[in-house]
Order: C-alpha cells, then structure tokens, then sequence
C-alpha cells in the first residue's frame, strides 16, 4: 500500500509539472506578442526593398547583425571607419555561413534521395519544389496597404 502513494504523489507532482509549464507557455505566449523592430532611418539603417511601396524585411541573422552593430557603436563608440569595416566583416560571415549552411542541405538532400527508391526520389523532388515554392513565415508585420493608382 505503502508503494502505492509513492507512485500516486510522483504522478501528481509530474501532472502538476505539465499543467504548470503549460499555463506558463500560454501567458508567455499572449502576454508579449513578438514584435518586429524596424530600423529607421534615424539609426543609419538601410532596409532592402523590394518595390517603393514595400519594403521588404531584413532576415533575421541581418537584424541582429544591425542590432549588435548598434550596440558596438553605442558602447565603444566606433569611428565610422571601423563601423564599415565591422559591417563587411558581419556580411562576409554571413555569406559563409548561408553557403556552409546550403551545401550541408544539399548534401543531407542527396543522402535522403539514396535511401529512396526512384518512385519515391520523384515524389521527394515534386515535394521539395512545392516546399521552395511556398511563402516563407517570419514574424514580421504584413506589409501596410497600398492604394494603388487608378489605370489612366
């Protein structure tokens, strides 16, 4: 019987863990929605665009490249010499890592099709282009409506 209420109390605890950690991930999920900083140009940023009335928003490992940027230039007080030296050293990394980061996908994608057989390879290939053709997520704002201008 004895064993029984060890067993009975370990259950609780774990249940009232779950139940915790569960509440605790909906408040911290409704209470501070995510938000996107967009630099202005108050801060010297330049945001790509895709078209005037878009702009287009940086991707994430950018943001946090202007993001640290600016806190090294805040808190050494960077010439701006050296600010556009540590720019090209943040964007020369970042091309290194987004091609170190494409040949190990392409290397796991080729594993994947060897363990396919060719029925399934066609099926991975029409399912990798309708993956690549899907709008990528980010928790970015949607852009603001634009009105267009009226054909002549």
């Amino acid at each position: 019987m004895n064993s029984w209420k060890v067993i009975l109390a370990t259950v609780v605890i774990f249940g009232a863990g779950v139940v915790t950690g569960g509440l605790l991930v909906n408040y911290v999920d409704h209470s501070h929605p995510k938000t996107f900083h967009q630099p202005t140009a108050a801060s010297n940023s330049i945001v790509p665009t895709n078209s005037p009335s878009q702009p287009k928003p940086p991707h994430m490992p950018e943001l946090w490249s202007k993001q640290f940027i600016e806190q090294l230039n805040d808190e050494l007080q960077l010439t701006p010499e050296q600010r556009v030296v540590i720019e090209k050293i943040i964007a020369d990394g970042q091309g290194q890592m987004r091609k170190a980061v494409q040949a190990v996908r392409q290397e796991a994608r080729q594993k994947l099709r060897e363990q396919l057989t060719p029925g399934q390879q066609k099926q991975f290939e029409e399912l990798m282009k309708r993956a690549l053709r899907r709008p990528q997520t980010t928790n970015a704002p949607p852009p603001a409506p634009t009105n267009p201008s009226p054909d002549v």
